[in-house]
């Protein structure tokens, strides 16, 4: 007697295929809330370590000749440094910069507001340089580069004033976002204050 073999039908069912989907569903209904809290606490943690940079910052530019902050993107994510007068070393004024500390990776979106109007999304090479004026604590305007300590060494002999930038536009926002959520820092200029607001895209 022959065997007859019968070939079985390959491929999903109606009913197998609803299961999936199902399944899947869940599944991400599940992720996106998870994703979208580990955003937002990177979007938190940013927003509060320049807001303690602005701080610190405040503090350091009031009791030094130098006290400046450098908010930075970097292929691997943001950076903020400080460049702070450490006072005078073999006779000359001794300006270091300390050991920049990442407060967000790449993925993360931040972006500042300047007092002419323009916006500025932050890329890989992109930096802001903020301090404050020593005499009225108010925001100095963006610097554009980091001050050497030739340049205070030269206007401090020419009995000038620390060559910190004194004219130009001024940072009025900074803003960081992640997934939905933002956070912006208003900076008040005169008073070198500043308000935090969130919200989501």
């Amino acid at each position: 007697m022959e065997k007859t073999h019968k070939m079985s039908d390959k491929g999903f069912t109606l009913v197998e295929l609803i299961v999936v989907v199902a399944i899947f569903t869940i599944l991400l209904g599940i992720a996106v809330p998870s994703l979208n809290s580990i955003l937002g606490f990177r979007v938190n943690r940013a927003a509060n370590s320049i807001a303690s940079a602005l701080d610190r910052t405040k503090i350091e530019a009031s009791s030094r000749l130098v006290g400046e902050m450098k908010l930075e993107k970097r292929a691997d994510g943001y950076y903020i440094s400080y460049y702070l007068d450490r006072g005078k070393v073999g006779g000359a004024s001794h300006v270091t910069e300390d050991d920049p500390e990442k407060i967000a990776p790449a993925r993360t979106e931040i972006s500042y507001t300047s007092s002419d109007g323009s916006s500025h999304v932050m890329a890989a090479g992109d930096s802001l340089i903020l301090t404050y004026d020593r005499a009225t604590g108010g925001f100095l305007p963006i610097q554009s580069t980091v001050i050497s300590q030739e340049e205070i060494l030269n206007d401090l002999k020419a009995g000038k004033d620390v060559p910190l930038q004194k004219t130009g536009t001024y940072c009025t926002s900074i803003t960081v976002s992640g997934g939905q959520r933002y956070k912006t820092l208003s900076l008040i200029k005169e008073t070198g204050k500043y308000s935090i607001t969130a919200g989501w895209n």
